[in-house]
C-alpha cells in the first residue's frame, strides 16, 4: 500500500483530532510539488538519468554554501544542488539553487556525452530567453529563473512573487567570476522546489506549535491528577482505613513494572524509548494487570476511581501525541526520499540539517521524555515504593534507618548485628570502617518519619519482629518445664 494511503488511514484509525490532521504534513500536496519539480527539470533537458550522471556526490550529505573561489569540480560537468536560508528577512526563506559548471582547464575533459549535456542545456536556456522571457528570465548575468506556471501551463498567467534582493544573490553565488578561468557555469532557480520547501517548512512550524500546545495540556492534566491523588493517598489526610494509600502504591508499582514508555535497563534514552505500537501494547497490558488484581474495586474512596480514570486518559492522550509525532516523522523522511528518488537532487540529508535548529517537532526531544519526567516527579513520588526503603540485609522496611558515610541505608537492628560480628566495612560497597564510624548521629530522622507515615503496616510488623527477636535473645534456649 502506498504511504499516502497509509498516512490517511492511520490518522483516521487512531482517531486523530481534526485540528491535528490540518497541522499534519500534507503528503499528497507535497507529492504534487515534486511532480512539478520533475516537469521543470525535464523542460530544461535535465531528466533524472542525466542528473544522476552529472550530480556532484560530495554535496549529498551536507548543506553547501556556494563559493565560486573555492569550488573546483573534478568532473567536466558537475551539477550541484544547494539549499540556503536567506538573511534578508525574518521568514527563514529557503533558497534552492541548481548550479551547473564545466571546467575546460581539466585535461580529462574528453567525455563527449557530458559535454553534449552542457551545450544542450545552455542552448536550451539561451533559446528560451531569446524567444519568450515570460517562461525564463535572467535574474543576473549567470542566474536564470524558471517560471514553472508557464512551463506547466503555457496559457497560464505569470505568477507574481517577491524578488530576491541583489545582496542575497551575491551571498549565494559570490560577487565575482574569475574570467581568466576557462570555466562556464550557470545557476538555475526553479519555482516548484522553492514551493516544496516553503510548504514543508510551514507544516513543520504548525507541528511545532501543536506539540507545544499539547505538551502544555498534558502537564496541566498531570498536575490536576497529582492534586487528586495527594488527597486520596496521603495517610496524613485521614485514618488509614479510609485511605487508598496501599491501593495506589500497588497500582503505581504495576505501572512502573510495565515500562510503558521506556525500558529502564537501557542506558541511552534513544535505545530505551518505546515506539507508538509498543507504548500502546504496554499500556493495555498495564490495564489488564490492574483488572486482574481487582485493585480498583477495592478503593475506599469513590474519588480514587475518578482519579485513576484521569490517569488512564492522560496516558492515552500522550500515546495519541506520540503516534501523531511518529507518523509525521515518517512522512517527513519519506517525502524527502521521494524528492530524491524522482529528481536525484539529494536533499534527504541537506534539508534536515538546514532546519535542525528550527523545529522541535522533528529534531527536538521526544514529548514522552518530558512528560514522563513530570509524571515521575509529580505523581509517582506521591506514593513512595517500599523497595526504596528496604534494608538490603533483612529485606524488610529499614525502620530506624542508619545512613552510613558511604550513603547506604540499613535498619539499626541489622547494623548492630554486623558490629557484634566484628564487621566494620559497608556490606554493599565495601567502604572501609563505614559501620565502625556509625553512631546515633547517623540516624536518618527524615526517612524514619516518612516510613511511619507511608509504611505504617510494615513498620508495625518490623517492630513486632524486633520485639520477638529481643525476647528470643533474652530467653535463649531455656524452657519452662512443669513437673
Amino acid at each position: 500500500m502506498k504511504f499516502a494511503k497509509v498516512l490517511e488511514q492511520t490518522l483516521i484509525e487512531e482517531d486523530i483530532p481534526e485540528e491535528w490532521i490540518e497541522a499534519a504534513i500534507q503528503y499528497k500536496s507535497l507529492k504534487k510539488c515534486i511532480n512539478k519539480v520533475v516537469s521543470e527539470l525535464q523542460f530544461l533537458g535535465l531528466e533524472q538519468n542525466t542528473l544522476k550522471l552529472i550530480i556532484d556526490d560530495k554535496t549529498r550529505h551536507q548543506v553547501v554554501e556556494m563559493d565560486n573561489n573555492e569550488y573546483t569540480p573534478n568532473n567536466p560537468v558537475v551539477a550541484e544542488y544547494t539549499l540556503t536560508k536567506s538573511n534578508f528577512d525574518q521568514s527563514d526563506h529557503i533558497i534552492p539553487m541548481l548550479k551547473i559548471s564545466i571546467d575546460y582547464n581539466n585535461a580529462d575533459v574528453s567525455d563527449d556525452h557530458i559535454n553534449e549535456i552542457w551545450l544542450r542545456l545552455k542552448s536550451k536556456i539561451e533559446t528560451l530567453i531569446d524567444n519568450d522571457d515570460s517562461i525564463i528570465e535572467s535574474v543576473s548575468n549567470r542566474i536564470y529563473e524558471l517560471n514553472e506556471d508557464q512551463v506547466l501551463s503555457p496559457h497560464g498567467s505569470r505568477r507574481e512573487g517577491s524578488p530576491i534582493p541583489e545582496d542575497c544573490l551575491e551571498q549565494i553565488v559570490g560577487k565575482n567570476l574569475d574570467k581568466s578561468s576557462k570555466r562556464s557555469e550557470m545557476l538555475i532557480m526553479l519555482k516548484s522546489d522553492s514551493q516544496f520547501f516553503q510548504m514543508l517548512n510551514g507544516e513543520l512550524e504548525n507541528l511545532d506549535k501543536l506539540k507545544q500546545d499539547e505538551e502544555t495540556k498534558l502537564i496541566q492534566e498531570v498536575n490536576a491528577i497529582s492534586e487528586s491523588i495527594q488527597k486520596l493517598a496521603n495517610p496524613a489526610k485521614g485514618p488509614l482505613r479510609k485511605s487508598d494509600l496501599y491501593k495506589w502504591r500497588e497500582l503505581f508499582k504495576i505501572y512502573l513494572d510495565s515500562e510503558v514508555y521506556f525500558k529502564y535497563n537501557e542506558t541511552s534514552v534513544s535505545a530505551s524509548e518505546r515506539n507508538g505500537e509498543q507504548v500502546k501494547r504496554n499500556l493495555n497490558e498495564f490495564i489488564r494487570r490492574v483488572e486482574k488484581t481487582s485493585l480498583t474495586d477495592q478503593f475506599q474512596n469513590k474519588k480514587s476511581m475518578v482519579a485513576f480514570n484521569q490517569f488512564l486518559n492522560m496516558n492515552f492522550h500522550l500515546l495519541k501525541v506520540l503516534q501523531f509525532q511518529s507518523i509525521n516523522s515518517t512522512a517527513f523522511r519519506k517525502i524527502l526520499k521521494k524528492f530524491d528518488k524522482q529528481t536525484s537532487l539529494g536533499v534527504k540529508y541537506k534539508f534536515p540539517k538546514l532546519i535542525s535548529n528550527d523545529h522541535i517537532f522533528i529534531t527536538g526531544s521526544s514529548i514522552a521524555q518530558s512528560i514522563c519526567y513530570v509524571i515521575q516527579s509529580s505523581i509517582l513520588t506521591l506514593v513512595p515504593q517500599l523497595d526504596d526503603y528496604t534494608c538490603p540485609i533483612c529485606t524488610s522496611v529499614a525502620f530506624k534507618p542508619i545512613k552510613l558515610n558511604c550513603g547506604h541505608i540499613f535498619c539499626v537492628r541489622c547494623l548492630v548485628k554486623l558490629k557484634q560480628q566484628k564487621k566494620v566495612d559497608c556490606p554493599i560497597c565495601r567502604r572501609e570502617n563505614s559501620i565502625a564510624y556509625a553512631d546515633s548521629t547517623n540516624l536518618d530522622v527524615e526517612a524514619m518519619a516518612l516510613m511511619k507515615q507511608y509504611f505504617p503496616l510494615e513498620v508495625k510488623e518490623k517492630l513486632k519482629e524486633r520485639d520477638k527477636e529481643r525476647y528470643d535473645e533474652i530467653v535463649g534456649d531455656s524452657k519452662c518445664i512443669i513437673t
